[in-house]
């Protein structure tokens, strides 16, 4: 008689082979991310389909326009002249660093506030919930492969609306302005600023919501807590003290006013940017605020020594 059931043959397995922990932790917190967030299917498509809408629509006008312009008889009609020679639409709709600014701050930020409070708020509150510390920092997994596995998971999850939306719009671009002269250097400086603001828009509230996330030992309490966190230090504090005493450098109290900041500076948006503040110093309480975010995600999160 054949036995079909395998579950009992021996591991054939090398006990010391280097185990990649980072990935393995990511893949997980990534696929319970998803698992949570569909487990209303209905509204999370809603929800994802309005985050994308700006970018669909953005490839849209990419793609829509040149096909219209490379067509001479399309080109031509009092339509594409009316929309596509305006000079208002046109402004609107570039690839540029104040675009990708409107793109990246005013339109996605509230996506990525999301995606960080529904994908991270339980990536470690859960887990010293259940005592799982324990599992995952007994070898071989090391405190630092747990944390950039966390970490690689949420900012996967604000990546995904952020960052990797506004490159392939760029991308987009440069794939239909080959031709144009000097269009390749321009949006090839767009490209590398955009990804720059990116990194700065995932870095900063991944490791913010992971401290919360290690201090409480639930999503809600934690998702509760960054909340209030950045209610306090935006309205009750920067906006409270600057209507006070009518000073703008209260505003480096907010970090939502540090990171629009930064983003705008770094992609050349300067209308955007408070002139009356210092860029230095919204950037070194950006990396403040990550250093401390660091200490705090340490000293929560310690190696086990498992004693057999």
């Amino acid at each position: 008689m054949a036995v079909y059931d395998r579950s009992y043959t021996r591991w054939d397995g090398d006990r010391n082979a280097r185990v990649d922990g980072v990935s393995v932790i990511a893949a997980a917190g990534v696929r319970q991310g998803v698992a949570n967030f569909f487990k209303r299917k209905i509204p999370a498509v809603i929800v994802t389909l309005m985050s994308f809408a700006l970018f669909l629509g953005g490839l849209l006008v990419i793609f829509g326009r040149y096909y219209v312009m490379s067509n001479p008889d399309l080109a031509s009609s009092d339509f594409a002249q009316d929309l596509f020679g305006s000079d208002e639409f046109n402004r609107m709709t570039q690839v540029s660093g104040r675009t990708m600014y409107q793109y990246l701050i005013i339109s996605q930020s509230i996506w990525a506030g999301i995606a960080c409070i529904a994908m991270g708020a339980g990536l470690i509150a859960n887990d010293r919930r259940m005592n799982a510390l324990e599992l995952y920092l007994s070898r071989p997994v090391t405190t630092r492969q747990y944390l950039l596995g966390k970490f690689g998971a949420v900012g996967f999850f604000v990546a995904l609306v952020t960052l990797v939306p506004a490159t392939v719009l760029v991308l987009a671009q440069m794939s239909v302005s080959l031709g144009v002269e000097g269009e390749m250097q321009r949006l090839f400086e767009v490209l590398w600023r955009t990804v720059l603001a990116g990194v700065v828009i995932v870095t900063v509230p991944s490791l913010l919501v992971l401290a919360m996330s290690s201090i409480s030992r639930q999503a809600r309490s934690a998702a509760i807590m960054l909340l209030a966190f950045v209610f306090l230090l935006d309205v009750v504090l920067a906006t409270a003290l600057q209507d006070a005493f009518g000073n703008d450098q209260y505003f480096l109290l907010s970090i939502l006013f540090n990171i629009n900041q930064t983003v705008a500076w770094i992609l050349g948006a300067t209308e955007y940017q408070l002139a009356s503040v210092p860029i230095e110093r919204s950037i070194a309480i950006l990396v403040g605020w990550c250093i401390l975010s660091v200490v705090i995600i340490l000293r929560r999160v310690r190696p086990v020594e498992v004693v057999a």
